[in-house]
């Protein structure tokens, strides 16, 4: 075990503008990487100004070359398999316009990472290596009694796969641990008792990560599945669905109609995020802003009135997808070349047959209107749409959560449980 420690920067110095407001924090690190970090955590609306924050830790204060690490530590593959290699999906995510398009879509994060400063010869600010990179987003939401709460998602959590002669000279180096002390140390800071996040396929080493440092910071985890199904537009998608679909994106009061019906199906689900009709608006507010092509559909019953509604972003938009290695029906996806624009519906609500409905006619609209041939549908046990948006093409993903306060993690479970007994942990998937 060794000492290290980060930077965590609130912001600029309301009292000097031209200054960083920040604390030095030293934690406990166990990896076995020999030379120098220097790793920084900071909002996410600092990203703009990389430059200065740079070059007060004596970095090269080069924004594009910042961003060009980013890119391409955030495009190495996410291995949704276990450590058997067990698992058809593993993908490279490749954000448009970096910075922009995480700054859109995870407003709220705290951005952590960890740099490797390397030995540069008569210059003033050194050089470095981008290691690791990863957002903890800011969420709130409310327990069973009503409480509103604070609390972290973790995603984008990506190591650098750099080689030397072949090499690799940061994996394998337990980095990822020195990751999860700080994000750790960042729960303290904010008196956060509550954060999750995807492993992908259950991993022992992640595993063994997570026993090691919540049992050190006097925490515990547990981890709970979710189903991530691929459905392909040309063939699940319908023409006479799309005509019925009325498109509420920008009717503020069938807006508020369908906030309505997400508080009656999901207002008790543990994390739940949509708690006031202003998250609610303000969500769609700023994804509909930064991605034109995403829209709120609504499926009308007989008499025109409110049957089913879902949310239908637009990955495409923001990233594309280039699947790696794929294997067994994933291998025929990849081989269509149709990852790149990915159709993304959440939210949904109303009658079985009306989400059914929606799913068919967003399917075909997207692919016609905007080119998307693939949509992805999460769902997980106690989804009571579980059986319609399951499909073949499906690949199982690990949720885990981290907690400090079991009693009340345990009544939020409870509350959140429905007829059969099925914890609901999250409005869907946890991406907004």
């Amino acid at each position: 075990m060794k000492k290290r420690h980060y930077y965590y920067i609130e912001g600029k110095d309301p009292a000097d503008p031209s200054q960083l407001k920040y604390i030095r924090r030293d934690i406990e690190c166990d990896d076995t990487f020999e030379d120098e970090l220097v790793m920084l955590c900071f909002p996410m609306e600092l990203m703009k100004e990389i430059s200065s924050v740079l070059g007060h830790f004596g970095l090269r204060d080069d924004a594009d070359f910042f961003y060009s690490e980013c890119r391409e530590v955030v495009s190495v593959p996410e291995k949704h398999v276990n450590e058997q290699g067990k698992g058809g999906l593993t993908f490279q995510s490749y954000f448009h316009k970096f910075p922009d398009s995480v700054a859109h879509f995870f407003d709220d994060a705290s951005i952590v990472v960890v740099l490797h400063p390397l030995k540069t010869e008569g210059k003033v600010l050194r050089d470095y290596n981008m290691i690791g990179y990863i957002h903890a987003n800011h969420i709130n939401f409310k327990d069973a009694a009503g409480q509103r709460l604070q609390g972290y998602s973790y995603n984008v959590l990506r190591m650098s796969e750099a080689t030397v002669g072949g090499e690799a000279i940061y994996r394998r180096k337990r980095i990822f641990t020195t990751v999860f002390s700080i994000l750790l140390d960042m729960v303290i800071i904010n008196d956060i008792h509550f954060v999750y996040a995807t492993m992908g396929r259950e991993n022992q080493a992640i595993m063994d990560a997570l026993k090691m440092n919540t049992q050190r910071t006097g925490k515990m985890f547990e981890t709970f599945p979710m189903r991530n199904n691929t459905h392909i537009n040309l063939v699940i998608g319908s023409s006479s669905a799309a005509s019925k679909m009325v498109d509420i994106s920008n009717n503020t009061e069938m807006l508020r109609e369908y906030y309505k019906h997400i508080v009656a199906k999901k207002e008790n689900y543990v994390f739940n995020q949509m708690h006031s009709e202003e998250n609610f608006l303000n969500m769609l507010k700023r994804i509909l802003g930064s991605s034109p092509t995403s829209r709120v559909l609504m499926m009308p019953d007989k008499n025109g009135n409110f049957d089913a509604a879902g949310f239908f972003v637009n990955w495409a938009d923001y990233l594309h997808l280039k699947l790696q290695n794929p294997k067994g029906l994933f291998k025929v996806i990849d081989s269509m070349g149709i990852t790149d624009k990915i159709l993304y519906p959440t939210l949904f609500v109303g009658s079985k047959d009306g989400v059914k409905q929606l799913i068919k006619g967003g399917a075909y609209k997207f692919r016609k209107e905007h080119g998307n041939q693939v949509t992805i549908l999460n769902a997980y046990q106690g989804d009571e749409y579980f059986d319609i948006k399951k499909s073949i093409i499906q690949d199982p993903f690990v949720y885990f959560v981290i907690y400090d306060r079991p009693e009340q993690y345990a009544a939020m479970k409870e509350y959140s449980k429905n007829t059969a007994g099925d914890i609901r942990i999250f409005i869907d998937t946890p991406m907004l």
